[in-house]
């Protein structure tokens, strides 16, 4: 993060305080996990009318929501110091996740090699 940016967002996160700012944090995820909700729904409506400008407003949408999860993460990051703790849990959040890919795809080919042998 930027010197500027991350001067801007520890006055705001030093002005509201600790408890406000979390508060803001469960806030700003439930918008999110609500505009998120409402991007998965149109992506399973099958009906095409309006179906690509619908999307692409609530895409928009969760943008901004995002943004606001980002901005008051940032904050609660630095207000209590995490950022070290952050970085080491992103990092292997990441790893699990290809680790589980890797295994996914390692039974999946197991699944298919007897289909394989058949033909």
């Amino acid at each position: 993060m930027n010197a500027k940016r991350a001067a801007k967002l520890m006055q705001i996160a030093s002005y509201y305080g600790e408890e406000k700012q979390v508060c803001k944090l469960i806030e700003e995820l439930g918008e999110a996990t609500s505009a998120a909700s409402e991007v998965l729904m149109m992506l399973s409506y099958h009906e095409l009318g309006g179906k690509k400008r619908d999307l692409t407003a609530r895409l928009e949408h969760l943008a901004g929501e995002l943004a606001d999860v980002v901005n008051v993460t940032e904050q609660i990051i630095q207000l209590f110091g995490l950022e070290t703790d952050f970085k080491v849990a992103r990092h292997a959040g990441i790893q699990k996740t290809l680790k589980r890919i890797r295994e996914e795809e390692q039974a999946n080919e197991t699944r298919d090699e007897p289909a394989r042998r058949n033909l």
